[in-house]
Order: C-alpha cells, then structure tokens, then sequence
C-alpha cells in the first residue's frame, strides 16, 4: 500500500529524528450514512439479480447438483469481489451473493443425502469454517463463524447430545479470545471469529433455559432421551470458566501455589456449583470476563446483556417454583459478594506485609 508521507518521512529519517518504518496511514472513510446508503443499494441490487435468477433458473433448484454448482459459482463471485479494495456497495453485493450461495449449496446438500440429520448439519458447519477462514472479509467471517457454530450445535442435537454444544463452543470462544494478541498477524480474523462465536454462544445457551420449546424440532425423540443430561452441560461450562480463570492467572504471573490464585479458583468452583441450577449465568460471566482480560468493550458488552437476559430468563420460567428461584439467585449474589470480600482481603495481605 503506498503511502502519500512517504517521501516526508525518508526526509526525517536521513535527518536522524525517527526511526524505522513509516508508519501506515489511515485510509479515510465514508460517513455513516453513506455506507448505509450503499449498503442498502448492494442488498437491493443483490435480491433483484437472485429473484430473477430463482425465477428464470427454476431448474437449478431441481436439481441437487446444479444447486452445489451454482452454489460454489456464487461464492467464488462474492470471493472475487471482496478482494477488491474496499467499497460498501460491491461488499453487501458480495455478502448477499455468498449467503445465496451457502442457501443453495445446503440445499443440494439436503437433495444429494436425503437427509435433513446429523451429517447435513456436519457439512454445512465445515462448510461455514472453511468460509469463515477463506472469505477476505470481516462482516463475512463474523457470519460464518456464527453460522458454523449453529450448524454445528444442530449436529450434536441430532446424535442426541445437543447439551454439550453450548460448552464446547464456549471452549473454542475462551480459546480465541485468551490467544487473539498471540498471534498478532491474524488478530483481525481471530476477532471477527471470535465475535461470530460469542453470538452463537449467547443464543445456544439461551436455548439451553428453552430446550423443550426450541430444540423439540431438532430431533424426534424426546428430550428425556438425550445422551448427556443438561446438567451435565452445565458442569461442563463450569469446567471452561474455571479454564479462563487459571489461563488469567497465568497471564498476570500469578503462581499456582500463591494464596491467592488458590483462592480465586476454589472461588470459581464454588460459584459454578452455585449456579448450576441457574443455566447461563456461568456463561455470562465468562464472556464478562474474557471482556475485561482484554479491555474489549464490545466483548464486556455482550456479556452483561447476556447474563442479565439469562438471570431474568431464569426467573420467569414456569419449570420451577418461585420460592426456588428467588432462592438460587440470592445464593449466587451472596456468594459473588462473598467471593469478593475474600478475594480482596487476600490480594492486600501481602501489599501490607511489604509496607511493614
């Protein structure tokens, strides 16, 4: 990329008063309101090109494979148009190209299987990985990655361990977000990755709190007879949380033997026990937390709106008395507020032994 003070900053340079690079310049953007105005002339433009193209092209639909073909010819467009340099108009066009395209590859999927089970929901969760990490594009990327882990969590429902999906991409979140400075040349890929996962990770636990309303479709077997009891998923959230909180311990150089990391992990289990009957509030805090680790306002954002959603959500489920909800609740705020108040006295006690 050719930068305008580059001329200027060999000056400086052969003068002794910098060092290094030039720094790279920030390009100018357009106002907000026209990207919003472009956005919307790429997604008008793309749903006239797609409705005559579904209504000249009917065949293709009829056909599994000309679908897969279309498909992947529609991708490759949205590939080769995201790569040009940035412009709002021909990036909607390309997202709302790529989604048409996705549409019609899972559907040739569903007409070349036969199927609607576990193996058509694998495909298109690979299908969606393999987007998520090709496609030049961050909005994309977000998409995909939420997409894939949807995709993926309806897989585990169909082999009849839909409890667990919630966890193990709560894994992959913690992972991503506890790793985005390490590597610092895909930081931009791994952050829009990890976004896409945190807004899965928020909706599959919600769903958790409304299995019997939102996932009965999923399968056609009743709850009862799942793999893995939810509570189970549960515990296994409890497991991911206690994993970020010994990773920020690491981080802060905190050894394993010191009071107060001990503390702050039994603090941890005791919290995930606290709250198991309580499902998301784990999750929520886990979001809160890999938010403050890394100073993202976005990420801590979510967060607190996804442990409000899951507390309030809790609390007007008809599954369980009141008297026992209004219970857990004030257990789990006694013990947060308890865990402070030792955390606290324990992280100042050697402050005062040094000052003595």
């Amino acid at each position: 990329m050719s930068q305008p003070g580059a001329p200027l900053w060999e000056t400086l340079l052969q003068a002794g008063l910098v060092q290094g690079q030039a720094p790279a310049t920030d390009t100018i953007e357009s106002p907000w309101y026209v990207k919003v105005i472009l956005a919307f002339s790429g997604w008008l433009a793309a749903i006239f090109l797609l409705g005559f193209v579904g209504v000249g092209l009917q065949f293709i639909t009829e056909s599994g494979l000309a679908s897969l073909i279309t498909g992947g010819v529609l991708m490759g467009v949205a590939y080769a148009v995201l790569r040009i340099p940035k412009n709002e108009f021909f990036e909607h066009l390309a997202l709302a190209m790529s989604i048409a395209g996705q549409a019609l590859a899972v559907w040739s999927f569903y007409e070349l299987l036969n199927t609607h089970g576990a193996l058509l929901w694998a495909l298109v969760a690979l299908l969606e990985v393999l987007l998520a990490v090709i496609m030049p594009n961050y909005v994309h990327r977000v998409l995909s990655s939420y997409a894939a882990a949807i995709a993926f969590s309806m897989a585990l429902a169909f082999i009849r361990v839909p409890h667990m999906a919630h966890a193990l991409v709560m894994l992959l979140t913690a992972w991503i977000w506890l790793n985005e400075f390490r590597y610092r040349h895909y930081m931009r890929r791994m952050r829009a990755l990890g976004y896409g996962l945190v807004l899965a990770l928020i909706q599959l636990t919600g769903m958790t709190l409304f299995f019997r309303e939102s996932m009965d479709w999923l399968i056609d077997y009743g709850p009862n007879e799942a793999l893995v009891p939810s509570w189970f998923g549960e515990l296994a959230t409890g497991a991911v949380m206690l994993y970020v909180v010994w990773k920020l311990l690491q981080r802060l150089g905190v050894r394993q033997t010191d009071p107060f990391a001990i503390t702050t992990l039994l603090s941890t289990i005791l919290f995930c026990s606290v709250s198991l009957e309580a499902r998301g509030i784990t999750a929520g805090m886990t979001i809160i937390l890999l938010g403050f680790a890394g100073g993202n306002r976005v990420l801590l954002g979510l967060g607190i709106a996804a442990l409000l959603f899951y507390i309030s959500s809790y609390y007007y489920l008809l599954e369980t008395t009141l008297l026992i909800k209004s219970g857990t609740l004030l257990m789990v705020g006694v013990v947060l507020l308890s865990v402070r108040r030792l955390m606290l006295h324990v992280a100042s006690r050697p402050k005062e032994a040094t000052d003595g």
